[in-house]
């Protein structure tokens, strides 16, 4: 996760008009956000099933779930959920990303990602400290 949320901020730093010129950043972006979400989902679901706190429907019911179990706060949980809409776009409707939102979620959604990676680490050493 660390790999991919580090590759999105590195793009960060380019400007509108060079995001949508440049087709190779913007499927680099796209992949990282698609892994960097996955990461998440994976380890939201992992967590959901070790602590045995319910079945998630479809993948963005897993911070629902998470957020319901007091480990994520209710708004925070429903960027996830939306942060995997996002992910599925990437993958199912890939022909018709619009490359401005693409550069948005870049430029505002990163810290998401970010988050999540740190709750993750906090649960680890959680689990590390009882052990």
């Amino acid at each position: 996760m660390e790999l991919y949320i580090g590759e999105l901020k590195k793009q960060q730093a380019l400007g509108i008009e060079q995001f949508e010129r440049d087709f190779t950043v913007q499927l680099a972006v796209e992949r990282a956000f698609q892994a960097a979400i996955e990461c998440c989902v994976d380890t939201g679901n992992h967590l959901v099933s070790v602590y045995g706190l319910g079945r998630p429907e479809e993948q963005r019911d897993i911070f629902s779930i998470l957020a319901k179990a007091g480990y994520l706060e209710d708004e925070y949980a429903r960027q996830m959920a939306e942060m995997v809409s996002f992910r599925n776009r990437i993958v199912r409707i890939y022909w018709a990303i619009d490359v401005r939102r693409l550069y948005r979620y870049l430029q505002e959604d990163v810290s998401l990602l970010e988050r999540f990676r740190m709750f993750t680490l906090q649960i680890l050493e959680a689990e590390e400290s009882r052990d």
